[in-house]
């Protein structure tokens, strides 16, 4: 859904949401569209971006800068228990900075229902470090939204890829080296980002591409009857 909506966003035509719902490039910049929480959202998005950031450093270092679902990844064979467990601890760091956004932000954006958010371990060091990035940024720019929207389901993928690569039969050989109990805690966070970010960023963003969208017909409708 993320990698949808990114192209109705870049694609100069827009693209499919679903089989019956197209959204112009143009819904995403028009002018006038007064989304609410606009400085919490991109807030959000950029701590997102920066957490991914540094897992994806994580993920080339430990199974190389190939596609990890495809089998074509480097350093396959090179991994064990350390290497796994180096991995699984990144894969906490991520899951305490979505608990971290449910924890600020969730109630103020109204999402995150369904999300269980557990008390984050690490006392919020590495969620202030993130959160440094939107200091002094310009936080209520639908334009810097969108921007921001675009850069994160593009970083996100990289959830697909060990996603696909952990639950496909049979496994790819770079989780195939893991020890059972942590591919198995490995494959429980992957399904928890999973879940996060459907209760969370998707929902505020399906929520402001319905309010875009509704504005966007009436213009056209405007249009129609000049």
């Amino acid at each position: 859904m993320m990698s949808l909506l990114r192209n109705t966003m870049v694609a100069p035509t827009g693209g499919y949401v679903t089989r019956r719902l197209h959204v112009p490039c143009e819904v995403w910049s028009q002018g006038g569209a007064k989304l609410t929480g606009l400085d919490e959202k991109i807030r959000v998005v950029t701590i997102l971006c920066s957490a991914l950031d540094d897992l994806q450093v994580s993920s080339a270092e430990h199974f190389g800068a190939g596609n990890v679902s495809s089998g074509l990844a480097l350093g396959i064979g090179s991994i064990g228990r350390k290497e796994a467990d180096a991995w699984l601890s990144k894969l906490e760091d991520f899951s305490n900075v979505c608990d971290h956004v449910v924890a600020n932000f969730g109630k103020k954006l109204g999402v995150g229902e369904g999300f269980v958010s557990r008390k984050p371990t690490w006392g919020g060091k590495l969620f202030s470090r993130f959160d440094k990035f939107t200091n002094g940024k310009n936080l209520d720019s639908p334009a810097a939204y969108v921007q921001g929207l675009k850069r994160l389901f593009a970083h996100v993928q990289l959830l697909d890829e060990h996603t696909r690569a952990i639950l496909s039969q049979p496994i790819a050989p770079a989780y195939g080296a893991f020890p059972l109990d942590i591919r198995g805690s490995a494959e429980q966070k992957l399904k928890r980002f999973s879940q996060f970010f459907a209760s969370v960023v998707l929902t505020f963003v399906i929520r402001d591409l319905s309010q875009l969208l509704d504005k966007y017909v009436k213009k056209c409708e405007k249009w129609l009857a000049e």
